[in-house]
């Protein structure tokens, strides 16, 4: 690839857990990534959580618009968020002057895989990597094995990771230290944007 390619480009995207390798070939660029963010809806049912872990894991209701306010989400778009959480019995609402959301459980109780999947769905190996085929083997082509266990450990990372690990990750960065600075094999603040959330009133 050496005497084919100009050089090779290594960048991180600005969403966590994106990451682009850029190859410039012959005066062309090709840009090759495997893009492990979450969407937008997940992106911000984390923020939701994270929130809510922060403000209201003392067992208060939080405000919708406090939420939106505090995470720099979409004011008209934040009680389908909430509603995720709610939904998938991760937080609470109460209607009326002292209402909003709460969690159910405490922060340390509710994993970041519960998080993700409120949102965005069971994450799981549903349909064969290679785009549906050829599978020879009962169904399970070559790839299955090694991608399967690539999902299992996306999920027991995700699991090992609670929302209360956030919330001190994010408490860390708003006191302008390093989120992680001892690797544990948990997964970084990252719910929108590497932004803390503000501190709390």
């Amino acid at each position: 690839m050496a005497s084919v390619c100009d050089r090779i480009v290594v960048a991180c995207g600005r969403d966590a857990g994106s990451a682009a390798v850029v190859v410039r070939c012959s005066g062309s660029t090709y840009a090759l990534a495997v893009d492990l963010a979450l969407t937008r809806r997940g992106d911000y049912a984390v923020c939701a959580a994270l929130c809510l872990g922060r403000l209201g894991d003392t067992g208060r209701y939080v405000k919708i618009r406090e939420v939106a306010e505090t995470m720099d989400l979409p004011a008209s778009y934040t009680p389908q968020v909430l509603k995720l959480l709610a939904d998938a019995g991760l937080a609470e609402a109460k209607a009326g002057r002292d209402g909003g959301y709460r969690l159910t459980r405490p922060s340390a109780q509710i994993s970041l895989l519960e998080i993700v999947e409120a949102a965005e769905g069971t994450l799981a190996l549903e349909r064969c990597i290679l785009r549906g085929g050829p599978c020879h083997w009962e169904q399970v082509c070559a790839l299955h094995g090694a991608w399967s266990a690539t999902v299992q450990a996306s999920r027991d990372a995700l699991q090992a990771t609670t929302l209360a690990d956030l919330v001190e990750a994010d408490e860390r960065l708003i006191a302008g230290r390093s989120a992680d600075p001892e690797p544990t094999g948990h997964l970084g603040p990252r719910g929108r944007r590497q932004r803390p959330t503000k501190p709390a009133r």
